[in-house]
């Protein structure tokens, strides 16, 4: 409240103003105003300075403010709940206050007629009641399909009676939900003016039709599947007949014989919601035969549908777990953006519709250990990683940390995995993420420690009665042993990554003089050798060296599987003598300079025989194809191996193939730099190439 004071001079007896000073109002000073205090003492007792706290959290989570402890507000778990292992509770309270007594005692006017559905006190309207309303012949609720025929259903009955309910999918054909331009345009395509002047007296007099769905046990309840926006209802000037207006209108006025008529050009809801149906399908199809071979390539291939496919799994799940869907839609969508080239508004619209659905969906430890949240952060991390952008904040690290504590509280929950081969492929994904420096190797650390990383039998989908993978009576023969043979060459791949991120931040070696760090190499070496000798013995037993004569002849879910244990396991010898900290080929002995380029050249061949077979869709050939392309020294190799990649970057969902195209060229302009200077590149660190250049790669093949 402000008060204004306006002062009238009036004129003394000589006819002149007073020169009076004017009036002002005292200078309300601060709390903490030490001048103003320290002019007020002179007047009065000093009063001690009250200190302005800082204004208290209001979004902080529920577990630190029942605490009374400062809360830093990280999402999904705050760092006071995760140092102390609280559960973080992020749920939104929601309190509802009934004010009736108190303005009822405030304002005598105001009377309180309660309903009979609330009020038993309350009369209720029935038909032989009097004044009650005629005689009920409509069809039952459930059958009506517009809402004036519900209303005057409703009319006849008690208050409370019939139920129409809408949901978040009521909404989804509202132009305003839909960040698509195409699709908007699409919407609001108007129709000509001549057909609509033919259907105005039949079509555009009629309530649009909607559907509702009855729920079942209560034929007095529907879900309402479209919701009618009655704000957006108009009148003809003709005849003054109600007609609907859908969200997708658009109006013009038109002069007609100096008469101004509003003209309403409509596009039927009908043709929004195949479109909205048919984009969908579209994703469905997008993820089923494109993103899903793409992350679990092993799998029977079907292109009827996929009907044995794993992704079955993720769908069934999806109907009931409204997060999944959203999660399926944005991951596809985004493989769609990438390969057309178009903007990634769709994608970006379901992804952020995941997040909220599952804050409100997971509101304990049994809801985050259910498969829908598993399988929802599956997807989301690989969202993550396939959209990720140069300077841009990525929380796939996130995504992984949930992983890890979603697969260990499963583990108490059901006494082991429903679904071993996701947590499978989660530890390839977190595999490559260690490879190239960007992770911490956080998950395949756990798994590794805890011994929870599945056996090979179970890293094939379908599952049978017993809990291992399905195996066919065509592979039979050679596919267990195959699986054996993927399950140990990935297990040592873990153990080198872990090797080569302890030695990459070791700060001790980086200190130490010349004598100690020829030491530190030394035993770096001989450890590094264990884990050599321990590869090249498995690709030396009979078994394999049997299924190497013959791979050509394999099924091609035993091939896949060796194909990627096979390159893998080059792709291992060459990191363990070239990556696991600078300036190790300086530093390694030139004895190993022909395994090194056996391994480069093996790993080529294998990468041109696949795409010459139009399996592009390996993304496990990327990672072994860029370190083939590093220790590369002939520049045909080195062309050929650029040239791989550009041809895989056509099926990638994400832009990390691309990424890795453009860190191998950086390292070969690097090389030729350094060469040029000094007369050799094996100094050369493609990390740190990759990291001058903003081009860290999670993943090398999404």
């Amino acid at each position: 409240m402000s008060t204004t004071i306006t002062l009238v001079m009036q004129d003394d007896k000589r006819g002149e103003a007073p020169r009076r000073p004017p009036l002002r109002l005292p200078v309300i000073a601060p709390k903490d105003d030490h001048s103003s205090s320290a002019s007020s003492s002179r007047s009065g007792p000093s009063v001690p300075l009250r200190s302005r706290l800082p204004p208290r959290s209001r979004t902080g989570c529920w577990t630190c403010r029942t605490r009374k402890v400062k809360c830093d507000e990280g999402r999904p778990v705050c760092g006071q709940c995760s140092r102390l292992g609280h559960n973080c509770d992020y749920v939104p309270r929601h309190a509802f206050r009934d004010d009736t007594p108190r303005v009822v005692e405030r304002m005598q006017d105001v009377t309180n007629v309660a309903s009979s559905i609330w009020d038993p006190n309350s009369p209720a309207l029935t038909e032989n009641s009097a004044g009650s309303a005629p005689l009920d012949d409509l069809p039952p609720f459930a059958s009506l399909t517009t809402d004036e025929e519900r209303e005057k259903k409703a009319e006849k009955s008690s208050p409370g009676t019939y139920h129409v309910v809408v949901n978040q999918s009521s909404f989804q054909h509202l132009p305003e939900y839909n960040d698509d331009p195409e699709i908007k345009r699409e919407m609001l395509s108007p129709i000509r003016r001549g057909s609509l002047a033919t259907s105005q007296g039949s079509s555009l007099s009629r309530e649009a039709v909607v559907e509702a769905i009855p729920v079942s046990g209560d034929p007095n309840v529907v879900v309402l599947p479209r919701f009618e926006d009655v704000t957006r209802r108009g009148t003809f000037s003709s005849n003054r007949a109600r007609s609907p207006i859908s969200p997708l209108i658009k109006h013009e006025n038109i002069k007609t014989e100096d008469v101004e008529e509003a003209v309403i050009t409509e596009v039927p809801e009908a043709m929004a919601e195949s479109s909205r149906v048919g984009q969908e399908a579209r994703y469905l199809r997008q993820f089923r035969q494109v993103v899903w071979r793409q992350l679990v390539p092993a799998e029977l291939d079907q292109r009827d549908g996929m009907v044995r496919s794993s992704a079955n799994i993720l769908e069934a799940a999806a109907a009931v777990f409204p997060p999944l869907h959203h999660a399926i839609m944005a991951v596809a969508a985004l493989s769609v953006a990438v390969q057309e080239g178009k903007e990634r508004l769709d994608a970006l619209q379901h992804y952020q519709q995941v997040l909220p659905a599952l804050q409100s969906t997971l509101r304990s430890s049994d809801d985050l250990s259910s498969d829908g949240a598993f399988l929802t952060h599956f997807l989301l991390l690989v969202y993550e990683i396939a959209a990720a952008e140069p300077g841009h904040t990525n929380l796939w690290s996130q995504h992984l940390s949930t992983l890890l504590r979603i697969s260990l509280l499963r583990r108490e929950v059901f006494g082991g995995e429903p679904f071993p081969y996701v947590v499978w492929w989660i530890c390839n994904i977190d595999l490559d993420a260690l490879f190239s420096g960007a992770g911490s190797g956080e998950y395949v650390g756990s798994m590794l420690n805890n011994d929870l990383i599945p056996p090979p039998s179970f890293h094939l989908y379908p599952l049978g009665l017993d809990g291992s993978s399905v195996v066919y009576a065509d592979e039979v023969d050679v596919l267990p042993t195959i699986l054996q043979l993927d399950f140990e060459v990935t297990i040592l791949a873990m153990r080198l990554a872990l090797l080569a991120h302890e030695f990459r931040h070791d700060s001790a070696f980086s200190g130490a003089d010349a004598s100690r760090k020829e030491q530190a190499i030394r035993i770096r070496q001989s450890r590094i050798f264990e884990l050599q000798e321990s590869l090249r013995q498995l690709w030396v037993t009979q078994a394999v060296v049997m299924i190497n004569l013959k791979v050509d002849e394999l099924r091609p879910r035993p091939r896949q599987v060796y194909e990627h244990a096979a390159t893998l396991y080059r792709a291992c010898i060459i990191y363990s003598h070239a990556s696991m900290w600078p300036g190790q080929r300086l530093e390694t002995s030139p004895d190993y300079d022909t395994e090194i380029a056996v391994a480069s050249n093996q790993i080529l061949q294998m990468t041109r025989k696949a795409l010459a077979e139009d399996r592009s869709d390996c993304r496990y050939l990327v990672f072994p194809l860029f370190m083939a392309g590093f220790v590369a020294t002939d520049g045909a190799q080195r062309m050929s191996a650029l040239d791989l990649l550009r041809a895989l970057e056509k099926d990638s969902i994400g832009r990390n193939t691309t990424a890795t195209r453009k860190a191998l060229a950086a390292v070969y302009e690097k090389q030729n730099e350094r060469f040029m200077n000094t007369g050799q590149s094996l100094d050369v660190d493609w990390m740190e190439v990759m990291a001058e250049r903003n081009l860290m790669v999670v993943n090398f093949g999404l």
